[in-house]
C-alpha cells in the first residue's frame, strides 16, 4: 500500500469510472491457446436415469484427427456451432438432434476435456491398443450437458446479433428473438419495448388527482391494454436503439467468466496472459466476448471497429452465420442465398 514520507496513507487518484485497463493496454494478451481434434465415430452408452452419453470408438484404424499446427480458429468454431443450434432448433430440420451432434463431432471438434484429452492422445509412452479405452472413457460426454450448453451459447449469439441489427436500422431479428424453436425456449429482452405501457408512469401529485381516481384511470387503461392485447402487435412501441446500454449490459450478464492464467504458446513459445479452455464452448464464448469488445459505436451501426473483413455476421436470406470477406459482403456463399442477393439487388435498381 502507498504511504508518504510521514506513514499516511496516499488515496488512490484513480478515476474508477474511467481508468479501466482493457486488454488492448495489456502487453501479452493471446487469444486462446488451444488444440482441437476430432474422432472418427460415436457410440451411445447408459447413463444414469434416463441420461445418455456419446463415447468416441477408439481402435486400431479409427484413431483421431489432431490438428497439431492449424486448426479452427475461434471465429470458424463460433460459426459451426451457432449453425449447429439453428438447425437443431429449427422445426423444418428432419435429422434427429443427435445425429446433427455427432456430425458435427466428427466433422468440426470434439466438444469437451479438449486440453486434457488432447495431451493424452500426444503423450509419448500413450498407446491406441493398450490406452485407447481409456482414453475413450475420458472423452466420454452428456448429450444433455451439451444441448444445456448449446442453448446458452446460441441463444446469447441470437441476442448478439439481433442487437448489433438494431444499431444498423434492422429490427426484425429482434422482434422475433422471443418465438420458441423446437428446442430452444426464445429470449424476452425486446418484449417490453412492444408495450407502451412498460414505460407509462403514474405520478399521484397533491392537489391534483385523488387516490381513488388514480385507481379508476388504472383501471380504464387496464381494459385499454386488454383490448389492445388481443390486437396482432406488429412492430415495437419504443425503438430498442434508444435503450442501447440497458440491452448490452443484459447481454454482458449472459457472457460467463473467464479463469485467466500466464500460458506458454506452442506454435511460437511466446508467453501469454490467456483463458483456460476446456471445450469448444469455452472458446465460443471466448469469441463472442471478444466480438462485443471489438463491436463499434452503436449509432454508427457497429461498423467503425467491427463490421470488416473478417468479421461474423448472419446472412440475410438464410439466417446462417458466415465469416465475410468483405465490409459490403451480406449473404453466404450458398447458391440460394446469392440467388436471393441477385434479386433483391436488381428490385433495388
Amino acid at each position: 500500500m502507498p504511504y508518504d514520507g510521514m506513514g499516511n496513507y496516499i488515496e488512490s487518484k484513480a478515476d474508477n469510472t474511467s481508468d479501466v485497463i482493457g486488454f488492448g493496454d495489456v502487453g501479452g494478451i493471446g487469444q486462446l491457446i488451444y488444440h482441437t481434434f476430432r474422432f472418427k465415430d460415436y457410440e451411445f452408452e447408459d447413463g444414469a436415469g434416463e441420461s445418455w452419453y456419446l463415447k468416441p470408438i477408439l481402435y486400431k484404424g479409427m484413431e483421431p484427427d489432431l490438428d497439431k499446427a492449424n486448426g479452427f480458429s475461434g471465429k470458424e468454431l463460433f460459426r459451426e456451432l451457432y449453425n449447429l443450434g439453428r438447425k437443431i432448433n429449427d422445426f423444418t430440420e428432419e435429422k434427429p438432434y443427435v445425429d446433427l451432434i455427432i456430425e458435427f463431432c466428427k466433422d468440426v471438434a470434439h466438444p469437451y476435456y479438449i486440453d486434457t484429452v488432447y495431451c493424452l492422445m500426444t503423450d509419448k509412452q500413450f498407446d491406441f491398443a493398450d490406452d485407447g479405452e481409456m482414453l475413450a472413457r475420458e472423452s466420454l460426454f452428456s448429450l444433455s450437458t451439451f444441448s444445456h450448453d448449446l442453448e446458452r451459447f446460441y441463444t446469447a449469439a441470437q441476442f448478439y446479433f439481433a442487437l448489433k441489427k438494431v444499431c444498423a436500422g434492422d429490427g426484425d431479428d429482434a422482434f422475433n428473438l422471443a418465438q420458441e424453436g423446437k428446442f430452444f425456449e426464445g429470449l424476452p429482452y425486446f418484449e417490453k419495448y412492444k408495450h407502451e405501457e412498460y414505460f407509462q408512469e403514474h405520478n399521484l401529485k397533491k392537489g391534483e388527482i385523488t387516490s381513488h381516481q388514480l385507481l379508476d384511470e388504472m383501471i380504464a387503461e387496464r381494459k385499454k391494454t386488454k383490448i389492445k392485447e388481443q390486437k396482432e402487435i406488429t412492430w415495437f412501441a419504443r425503438e430498442p436503439f434508444d435503450y442501447y446500454e440497458e440491452l448490452r449490459d443484459q447481454l454482458l450478464e449472459m457472457i460467463p467468466d473467464f479463469h485467466m492464467r500466464l500460458k506458454v504458446n506452442p506454435r511460437n513459445n511466446q508467453v501469454v496472459f490467456a483463458a483456460d479452455v476446456h471445450s469448444i464452448f469455452d472458446i465460443c464464448w471466448y469469441t463472442l466476448a471478444r466480438m462485443i469488445v471489438d463491436f463499434g459505436p452503436p449509432e454508427e451501426g457497429g461498423q467503425t471497429r467491427e463490421l470488416n473483413e473478417g468479421a461474423l455476421i448472419t446472412c440475410l436470406h438464410c439466417a446462417e452465420a458466415f465469416i465475410r470477406d468483405n465490409n459490403s459482403q451480406l449473404y453466404c456463399k450458398k447458391v440460394e442465398c446469392q440467388r436471393a442477393h441477385n434479386a433483391a439487388r436488381q428490385r433495388k435498381y
